[in-house]
């Protein structure tokens, strides 16, 4: 009978009728009844979507994912994870495997992290773990970390960091270009002295703003215990104390600086 529809109701040679106004009300509904079916499938399969798209933000709000390179191949198939600093005791957060050159790891972050990158068992880089997407490179003119706020912050400081290092091997090698060139071995190291302490004050102003900057995430207490702390960046105790003591609470009672705090009285 639906086919009939438009032959009745558009066709000149039948006069209007009740009959065809009839045709014309059920020809109208028959289409609306279509439209609606097509219009609420399309909102039922659209709802669906929205609500698992919901579901897996909603879970995945608290994770990060890493995506890493690497340019040496003999890497390849070695084991990659991550693992804690901050906890009481070292825990691995996620685990993979070096690809071509690739590896992607994923895990839970519901706390904010220090850990340390590992390739097959070897300490490579720290980072943050955090919510998003994080983003290393290990090359072969250094290592690099991107991707979410306080690991940005840590890439910067690395990056000035490898400033340094490259600064203090030049120095160095001037000493010897000027033993070669003629110079006492006074006179060389006496030189070689006073650009290794600009240098260091340099790094060292830099360091002292960073921490005060982080006071209140884990980075602060982290860069301090281990760049300030450590043998290569040692600050002077009064430095490292002054840091300490304009810091809040939550910072003096961190792990990190307490694990700093206790060896100070021996240097």
């Amino acid at each position: 009978m639906q086919f009939c529809f438009p032959f009745l109701i558009f066709n000149k040679d039948i006069p209007f009728s009740r009959y065809k106004f009839l045709y014309y009300i059920c020809f109208m509904l028959n289409n609306c009844y279509a439209i609606k079916r097509i219009a609420m499938s399309r909102f039922i399969i659209l709802s669906v979507s929205l609500f698992f798209l919901f579901i897996y933000t909603s879970c995945n709000r608290n994770g990060y994912t890493l995506n890493g390179s690497v340019a040496h191949s003999f890497f390849n198939g070695d084991s990659v994870y991550v693992l804690s600093l901050s906890a009481d005791s070292g825990t691995i957060s996620s685990k993979g495997v070096v690809e071509r050159g690739k590896f992607s790891l994923s895990g839970d972050a519901g706390s904010t992290d220090v850990a340390m990158l590992y390739i097959s068992h070897n300490p490579v880089m720290p980072l943050v773990v955090e919510p998003g997407e994080i983003t290393v490179s290990v090359g072969t003119d250094g290592i690099s970390v991107k991707g979410t706020p306080l690991n940005n912050e840590l890439g910067r400081f690395m990056a000035v960091k490898d400033s340094f290092d490259i600064a203090m091997t030049d120095i160095l090698r001037k000493e010897a270009r000027m033993l070669m060139e003629g110079f006492s071995a006074d006179e060389a190291r006496l030189a070689v002295q006073q650009e290794f302490a600009v240098a260091a004050a340099g790094f060292e102003e830099y360091i002292d703003s960073f921490v005060r900057s982080h006071y209140n995430d884990v980075l602060g207490p982290f860069v301090l215990a281990v760049y300030c702390g450590g043998m290569n960046y040692g600050m002077l105790n009064s430095k490292i104390q002054s840091l300490i003591n304009d810091a809040p609470e939550s910072f003096r009672n961190n792990r990190f600086v307490e694990s700093l705090r206790m060896p100070m009285n021996d240097r």
